[in-house]
């Protein structure tokens, strides 16, 4: 008698199978993407210390071949999440460096908000870096960097990340330096120093020396400093990083400018030139050039000099920096000036010694003229007295009521920012209510009074009003240049006319610096403002 397989099990076993040959599948499928977006990642490290360009090509590859992917996949395989964030997080270390600050932070942002989003809290730690360097070149505000790269502190401490912890430590350095508080820049130069001689690697150890190198710098120690940067160059060259080595050679350039051995600064910044070619960093190379014309000039080849100096000229004319040629065309045509400045005074020698046979021959006439001039000039002056007299009386007015005009609009901004501060004190109270108290919609009343925008409607046109008073040309000088601005973006300008960081626009605003900071990114881009310049300078111009 033959035994019976029960249908039960066949109805298992055939489940069985179905499920784990579609599961298979969407493995395989996986796998096959990971080792694309692979490969992708290890071509974008292979080219990042030699063709950075080229690098950046593909990391935005992998960006848009992972957006490519099923949202289902990408959400049960964090491996693409990760790339996703890294990818970003390198891009912005790249636009950083080309000078390109706004959208540096942008993409900062991006790796940011991934990782929050899909629990890679470890690897906060880069990310905050990141983005601490790209605001304060972006933003001027050194303050928030220094916040953005403790919370950097935060989590390396947290998940015990010394390889983070030193390159943070040595950018805090930085940061204090720039603000000229040398305690705690030294701290925390000494403290990264310590961790990358104990556990640093070789790529690491280079970084580490080569910023060491200019705080000492920065503080005339230039026997010490000499000798760390010319540790990191050996590093850099034993792990063939040619965008460090460049960068040490250039720092070498300019130690030996600042040591009073030009000859010798020009050899090493001409290799560091050498290497921006090689590397087409378009960012930096022109102001290399110019490190070299000064080195020339210091040795007095003026023609090496003109020669750096126009290459470095039309290189900025090359990347569209249009502000920067203005300036530039205005120091080329001093430095002719300048130098056909010398040419004449040789030919006023000979002059000279002509007009004095002429003097003596004539020397009667001369004290005649002598006198009459001397009548001149008195009658000339006593009229110029009168002029300048009455002229810097109405000046004087005017200046007068430019400040008193000035001042009543910094009395109003001043009240702004202070309902500011009054208005942030109160959310923080309102928070800690929340928690206490049961009454939910007393709170949310109040709460909403909190978050409600400190420049009202009302106080935008007093604001204005002051504002064109203060500075009647600025609004129509924009305009005349064919920009048609928003009242937001109006608001906006007058804000970075009056100085005011990015904190205070954006509580007065009710928006946050992360929203301030791309309203500038999108004005940037309507206004075509050139990668790296100033919008309110560019607007300005």
């Amino acid at each position: 008698m033959k035994k019976k397989i029960p249908l039960l099990f066949i109805i298992v076993f055939f489940s069985t199978f179905f499920v784990g040959t579609g599961q298979q599948g969407s493995e395989n499928l996986d796998t096959q993407d990971s080792i694309r977006v692979e490969e992708l990642y290890a071509l974008a490290k292979e080219k990042s210390d030699r063709q950075p360009s080229e690098a950046k090509k593909y990391l935005y590859q992998i960006v848009q071949y992972i957006d490519s992917l099923v949202t289902s996949r990408k959400s049960k395989n964090n491996y693409f999440n990760k790339r996703k964030a890294d990818a970003y997080h390198f891009l912005s270390y790249y636009e950083r460096r080309e000078h390109n600050f706004d959208e540096a932070a942008i993409l900062a942002q991006k790796s940011i908000d991934i990782k929050l989003a899909h629990g890679l809290d470890s690897l906060l730690a880069t990310s905050y870096h990141q983005k601490a360097k790209a605001w304060i070149s972006v933003l001027n505000s050194m303050e928030d960097g220094i916040k953005q790269l403790k919370k950097a502190e935060q989590v390396a401490k947290k998940y015990k990340q010394t390889g983070q912890l030193l390159e943070i430590y040595s950018s805090l350095g930085s940061a204090y330096g720039v603000t000229n508080d040398t305690v705690n820049s030294m701290k925390y130069y000494n403290k990264s120093i310590h961790f990358v001689d104990s556990i640093g690697t070789d790529y690491q150890k280079a970084a580490m020396y080569a910023n060491y190198a200019a705080i000492l710098r920065r503080y005339k120690d230039y026997k010490s400093s000499l000798g760390y940067l010319q540790k990191a160059i050996v590093l850099h060259k034993k792990s063939n990083n040619k965008i460090g080595l460049e960068s040490g050679l250039y720092a070498l350039g300019v130690h030996y400018s600042d040591v009073g051995q030009p000859e010798k600064g020009i050899t090493y910044l001409k290799q560091a030139i050498d290497l921006c070619v090689e590397l087409k960093s378009e960012a930096v190379i022109p102001f290399r050039y110019l490190k070299l014309s000064r080195s020339y000039e210091a040795i007095g080849n003026y023609k090496e000099s003109l020669e750096a100096y126009l290459k470095y000229h039309k290189l900025l004319e090359e990347r569209n920096d249009v502000e920067e040629a203005k300036k530039l065309a205005k120091l080329e045509t001093v430095f002719a000036y300048e130098k056909q400045k010398v040419r004449d005074s040789l030919g006023f020698a000979k002059e000279k010694s002509e007009l004095k046979l002429i003097t003596e021959a004539e020397s009667a006439k001369k004290r005649l003229y002598f006198i009459l001039f001397i009548i001149t000039v008195l009658a000339g002056i006593t009229i110029g007295y009168l002029i300048r007299r009455i002229y810097k009386n109405r000046v004087l007015k005017a200046k007068e009521e430019l400040e008193k005009n000035k001042k009543e609009l910094e009395d109003f901004t001043a009240q702004l920012v202070a309902k500011s501060k009054e208005q942030e004190a109160l959310h923080k109270e309102l928070e800690q209510l929340k928690t206490e108290v049961g009454e939910k919609e007393s709170i949310q009343n109040l709460q909403h009074l909190a978050t409600s925008k400190i420049l009202t409607k009302d106080d935008w046109y007093t604001f204005k009003e002051k504002f064109i008073i203060a500075y009647p040309s600025f609004f129509s000088n924009i305009k005349n240049k064919g920009y048609e601005l928003t009242q937001s973006e109006e608001r906006l300008v007058a804000m970075e006319k009056l100085n005011l960081d990015t904190g205070q626009i954006a509580n007065m605003l009710a928006i946050s610096q992360d929203s301030v900071m791309m309203n500038r990114y999108r004005l940037r881009k309507k206004i075509n403002a050139p990668k790296g310049a100033p919008i309110l300078e560019y607007l300005e111009v």
